[in-house]
């Protein structure tokens, strides 16, 4: 089997914002690079107006049809692999872009944007399209435009595009029969939100759950191709990324309010994983915005 690559947004966006979208045929030469197997630490969102194409999604075959939308969310494997003809819009997001801009909205409220929904893909109408087609019309111009507050304008389009796939997913095709594994998983990422201030080890969420540690883990790594630890330190992450941005506390308030009885712990904590001080984040972010 040929080496999964792992693509940074950074290559696609080429941005501090964590956001773009191109008309696919602007599109066409990331795609060329992206013709392999290759794992995303970003979301994509494709909408297919004309002609088809194929890509495979976690090595399925998935068929690039008129008028149809596919989801791709963090972690998953895809590959292009014929894609020259298809004519539409490509929006690519982390999930920071979304979830910094709104302090209690997650984006797992999105199920297509989730484990939940294996290959998110749906064929819909000409006129739900073109609803759709017209908020990326929108995004388009403000993030060309870049006029002021022009992120705010990208952030407010982008739910807005969401909770529109998100009435269509529901309506096509929501799968509301969850196996054992995702049950486990939907119900440890219930707990992680919320004790996550308080238990920070994967054994304090496997005794709530009845499980081993290892066996919580495994599944994890099955299902959502992240370890458990790395799932609560995520949550952790964001929640401290959140109140850097969007509360004036100190790093120490916020390394108490977050479980971390060590300041300096919690410094290099959020370093090892963002590979930035959370002073050094927060200006890196604020400055992303002007």
């Amino acid at each position: 089997m040929c080496e999964i690559k792992n693509i940074n947004s950074a290559t696609i966006t080429l941005n501090k914002l964590k956001f773009s979208i191109y008309k696919t045929i602007d599109f066409l030469p990331y795609v060329k690079e992206l013709d392999v197997p290759h794992r995303h630490n970003y979301n994509m969102i494709l909408l297919n107006e004309h002609n088809s194409g194929k890509q495979l999604i976690d090595f399925e075959e998935c068929v690039i049809e008129p008028f149809s939308i596919t989801c791709l969310h963090y972690g998953q494997i895809h590959q292009w692999i014929d894609y020259d003809k298809i004519e539409g819009y490509i929006i690519v997001f982390e999930n920071d872009f979304f979830a910094l801009r709104h302090q209690n909205y997650e984006l797992s409220e999105f199920s297509f944007l989730t484990y939940r929904h294996k290959i998110p893909y749906a064929t819909v109408s000409q006129e739900q399209f073109e609803n759709l087609k017209s908020i990326a019309i929108w995004m388009l111009k403000e993030f060309t435009g870049k006029e002021n507050n022009f992120d705010k304008h990208l952030y407010s389009l982008l739910n807005l595009m969401l909770l529109e796939l998100d009435r269509l997913f529901k309506t096509n095709n929501e799968n509301t029969e969850l196996s054992q594994s995702l049950q486990l998983i939907y119900h440890f990422e219930e707990l992680i939100d919320k004790y996550f201030r308080e238990k920070h080890f994967v054994k304090d969420y496997a005794s709530i759950l009845h499980v081993r540690p290892n066996y919580l883990n495994a599944v994890c790594n099955e299902v959502t191709k992240s370890s458990a630890g790395d799932l609560i330190r995520n949550r952790i992450i964001l929640e401290a990324k959140r109140l850097l941005i969007h509360e004036k506390k100190t790093a120490s308030e916020i390394a108490y309010e977050l479980g971390f009885t060590d300041n300096s712990y919690f410094g290099r904590f959020f370093k090892k994983y963002e590979n930035t001080t959370p002073d050094g984040f927060k200006k890196m972010f604020l400055s992303s915005l002007t």
